[in-house]
């Protein structure tokens, strides 16, 4: 997230990253609204229907490279059914049906407690995920635009027999579950450049909304973490580079994983894309990676 704690409330909904043409996404919109996932519609007929109403001023396969994007896009409100009596249709559920949940700024001290949790989300990630370089200073950058910078990233590079890769992992990191929708979708998000992407969150003791968040991240293939921390404690983690190994450690073991991030591949131009977003653009970047941290 942004550095400067605020996020614009969109008018009308979010386009997609993977689109190119906005108005062949809100011209989607309204052609597929009264569609659902047992009565899509075909890709003929979408199509056409888009072409109708943008007057043939985007070429036929840029229309279906769009929609086709859209579909596949976690922050998309459009889906599609491969097969015979397939099609397209809209979600129930996206990113960008939220309504009331997107927040039109976040609250100063939730700003300033969730830059607290950084540093020990950071050291979960090494000590217990055995993730070799994590940075929390990404969320600081202004590159990337809304849903690009993820509070904590981990790069794990791997080198043998003559190949080289790089899993990253992102985790979104909430001191409560205010808004919790909006932010869960923007760990979703990140899944179009990370193998792995964690929603953590500091629970209060209640319980409240866990079991939702649980079915929204087997739905969505999210890892979901929650941190057992009173307010005080929170508030102790300003002073975290003068704790003790232990201390550190004794935060960690208040981490309870309710639902691994499960691996998936993803494009390696949307991996190299993200690299060079923070500033990785060689394998020196790389192995240096957190250092600073």
């Amino acid at each position: 997230m942004r550095d400067s704690g605020e996020i614009a409330m969109d008018e009308g909904p979010r386009i997609p990253e993977s689109v190119k043409h906005k108005e062949v996404y809100l011209a989607a919109l309204d052609v597929l609204k009264d569609t659902r996932e047992d009565c899509p519609m075909s890709v003929k007929d979408l199509l056409s229907q888009i072409n109708d109403r943008l007057e043939g001023r985007v070429k036929t396969y840029l229309l279906y490279r769009d929609v086709s994007n859209a579909s596949q896009d976690p922050a998309s409100r459009i889906s599609s059914r491969k097969g015979r009596g397939g099609g397209y249709f809209i979600l129930n559920e996206s990113a960008v049906d939220l309504d009331q949940s997107v927040p039109s700024k976040a609250n100063k001290q939730e700003k300033v407690l969730e830059k607290y949790l950084w540093p020990v989300v950071a050291l979960w990630l090494k000590e217990v995920k055995s993730v070799d370089r994590v940075s929390y200073e990404v969320a600081n950058l202004k590159s990337g635009g809304v849903w690009s910078n993820p509070d904590v990233v981990g790069l794990s590079p791997f080198e043998e027999l003559g190949f080289f890769d790089v899993e990253i992992v992102t985790c979104e990191v909430k001191p409560n579950l205010a808004q919790w929708r909006y932010f869960f979708f923007e760990a979703v998000s990140h899944k179009r450049f990370s193998e792995r992407s964690y929603f953590i969150f500091r629970s209060d003791g209640s319980g409240s909304h866990e079991e939702e968040l649980r079915q929204y991240a087997e739905k969505y293939r999210v890892g979901l973490v929650k941190m057992d921390f009173s307010d005080d404690e929170v508030k102790g983690l300003s002073k975290w580079d003068s704790f003790s190994e232990e201390d550190k450690t004794e935060y960690v073991e208040r981490f309870v994983e309710l639902i691994p991030a499960p691996f998936e591949a993803i494009s390696i131009r949307e991996k190299v894309k993200f690299l060079r977003q923070i500033g990785v653009v060689n394998k020196k970047n790389l192995f240096q990676f957190g250092e600073l941290d």
